[in-house]
């Protein structure tokens, strides 16, 4: 007799196989990531047609779309040519370019770059979860992350969460997702 627990690993572990064939991703280490995150999804997921709704979240990794920076520019209001200057798509991942994450303190840059990174994934590519590797990739590359204290500097009312250690994935509120646009106006004036 096969175990239930038995097929629904081995069904995991195709989709997530499949997913990350999909997204044809070439660096080693994010292909890891990708089919890790894809497997927990597979796992943890109760609903198979939500799984197929949604835009690539189970890899982890964005389909960046040509119309990315005409889209977020429309849902912001801000010209193109002024996002390009504090968002840069590097290896599919949407990064900060500013020379530094205006804040009083190391958490108040967090929690506003965390802002901005999920404000770019939400409103130019659609996606309203982002996985906390994501994030902190994001941060890591503008100088701002902490092991230890960049989840918990998260925990504020701008900010969801949802799942747990490695499967943890964030957006933003609905006073995140306007303190954001402001945000981001004030960087790019």
């Amino acid at each position: 007799m096969n175990n239930p627990m038995d097929n629904k690993l081995q069904d995991a572990l195709k989709k997530a196989n499949a997913e990350v064939e999909r997204a044809a991703i070439s660096d080693p280490e994010l292909k890891k990531i990708a089919f890790s995150k894809a497997v927990d999804f597979y796992l943890h997921s109760e609903d198979i047609q939500s799984q197929k709704s949604q835009k690539n979240v189970t890899t982890g990794v964005p389909e960046i779309s040509d119309d990315f920076w005409g889209t977020l520019g429309n849902a912001t209001g801000i010209d193109a040519k002024k996002l390009k200057d504090v968002y840069a798509i590097k290896n599919e991942q949407i990064l900060l370019i500013v020379s530094s994450v205006p804040g009083e303190s190391k958490a108040d840059k967090q929690r506003n770059l965390a802002a901005l990174i999920l404000l770019a994934y939400h409103e130019g590519l659609g996606r309203e979860w982002v996985t906390s590797s994501l994030l902190a990739e994001a941060a890591s590359h503008s100088k701002l992350y902490d092991t230890s204290k960049f989840a918990k500097n998260l925990k504020f009312d701008w900010f969801r969460a949802e799942g747990v250690k490695k499967g943890l994935k964030y957006k933003l509120s609905g006073p995140g997702t306007s303190r954001a646009k402001e945000f981001l106006l004030e960087i790019t004036e």
